[in-house]
């Protein structure tokens, strides 16, 4: 013996018929979204030994290097591993203090040749005068800590900060640094004790 009833059968049928309606507008809602959202997205894909200008971002940088005046992006620079399609590692020079590896959004194409890139011979005198205040390609070591300021103190202890004096480099030219920055350079805090500077 059959115990449905005419009027449940037709509400099972109604809500169907809601979430189809339902799933379909979300669905035309998704995809509304996504071609607004892929308007201004460019494909780009970039192969090891292409040659790219990477765009430094503000917290890509070292903490305490201050980034106002700093080139917004550098290159040319050659693309050395790949990572699927989103992340490329690139050749830096190390004095940068960054990671290589950066987001293709960072990433385009370099336009020109590797002659555009690099100062010739050929060209006069005050067109690459601006060229020897640039940093030095080798990277760059530390001399001395100038000066430490407590930024945070915990349980543990005070984290500080350092003052650090670049070799070869003005005074004008040290950076703060955490103790964590200096390790990455090869040398410890206590060191610069022990040598009395």
């Amino acid at each position: 013996m059959d115990k449905r009833s005419a009027q449940g059968e037709d509400f099972v049928v109604t809500m169907k018929e809601i979430h189809e309606q339902v799933k379909t507008s979300l669905q035309q809602s998704a995809n509304k979204y996504k071609l607004r959202a892929n308007v201004k997205r460019r494909d780009v894909q970039f192969k090891v030994g292409d040659l790219v200008m990477a765009y430094l971002r503000k917290e890509k940088l070292p903490k305490g290097q201050p980034s106002k005046l700093l080139m917004k992006k550098i290159g040319p620079l050659w693309v050395i591993h790949k990572f699927g399609n989103n992340a490329h590692e690139v050749e830096l020079l190390a004095y940068l203090g960054v990671s290589p590896i950066f987001n293709v959004c960072d990433l385009a194409a370099f336009k020109g040749s590797l002659t555009d890139a690099t100062p010739d011979s050929s060209l006069e005198e005050e067109d690459v005068e601006w060229m020897k205040d640039l940093p030095p390609s080798k990277p760059l070591e530390l001399e001395c800590i100038l000066d430490s300021k407590g930024i945070k103190q915990t349980m543990k202890g005070v984290y500080k900060d350092y003052l650090v004096k670049w070799k070869g480099l003005p005074e004008s030219g040290a950076t703060w640094m955490s103790e964590s920055d200096i390790l990455k350079h090869g040398t410890t805090i206590n060191r610069f004790a022990t040598q009395g500077t």
